[in-house]
């Protein structure tokens, strides 16, 4: 991060691809392994893209401290293997790590995307999402920093609540994938923002869930018939009043 500012990272929904191949069973959805990629970054000096094991990373600004890519500030994020979860039930999505290290001003990025998809096994189901990560920066003032800080000054990395969910429709019943937020750990419940401390590295997992409108009701068919029953009555009672008043 800059010298004498600190990032806020709000992650807009830019766009959303769904393909599913067929609809949710009521049973267990099955997560095969979601993935992300960074692209477009705004502004910094010295971009770098690059993995690392099986972390995708995107590295930007002049260390104040001197130094390589290690040096620089920047996000990571790790993709999740194989999980099953229920509709409704949160599940991990993957972990983003915030490479929270010190860099001259002005050498800073001012926003990035991640493109995140997730494979589905049952169903079969691909979606992706373009996710814009808005990179904001607050001075490192001893005595003025706005979240607690081990180091001055911490930032806050945190999710808009406007672009986080996807619509889509698999045979006829409406779905929405929702991203939850952070947590610190898998069992936490998940919020849009954590604490980012300074000259370090800190890591959050993201969280989703999939949720599904309510089917219409089908009527049963001895519902049907009585209800054509009723009709023909009413219909036959009318009829036969008119009878009476013209005769």
């Amino acid at each position: 991060m800059n010298l004498t500012k600190f990032s806020v990272f709000k992650l807009s929904t830019a766009s959303a691809a769904l393909v599913f191949g067929i609809a949710p069973q009521a049973g267990a959805i099955s997560l095969n392994l979601s993935s992300g990629s960074w692209n477009q970054t705004v502004g910094g000096s010295g971009i770098v893209y690059q993995t690392v094991a099986s972390e995708t990373q995107v590295r930007w600004g002049i260390p104040f401290n001197g130094g390589g890519t290690s040096q620089k500030s920047g996000l990571g994020f790790t993709g999740v293997g194989p999980s099953t979860f229920g509709l409704g039930e949160i599940f991990q999505v993957g972990q983003l790590r915030h490479f929270n290290n010190v860099t001259f001003l002005g050498t800073a990025a001012s926003a990035v995307n991640l493109s995140l998809s997730l494979n589905f096994d049952n169903p079969v189901a691909t979606q992706s999402f373009n996710l814009n990560l808005q990179i904001e920066e607050t001075p490192n003032e001893l005595g003025s920093c706005a979240y607690f800080s081990i180091t001055p000054c911490a930032d806050k990395i945190s999710i808009s609540e406007t672009s986080v969910s996807n619509q889509f429709s698999v045979a006829g019943i409406d779905y929405t994938l929702r991203l939850l937020g952070f947590s610190l750990t898998p069992g936490g419940v998940p919020i849009n923002q954590f604490i980012s401390q300074e000259g370090g590295t800190n890591q959050a997992l993201l969280f989703a869930k999939v949720t599904a409108a309510e089917p219409e009701p089908v009527p049963e068919p001895a519902t049907l018939a009585g209800t054509a029953v009723w009709l023909l009555a009413a219909r036959w009672a009318v009829g036969n009043k008119r009878k009476k008043a013209y005769s």
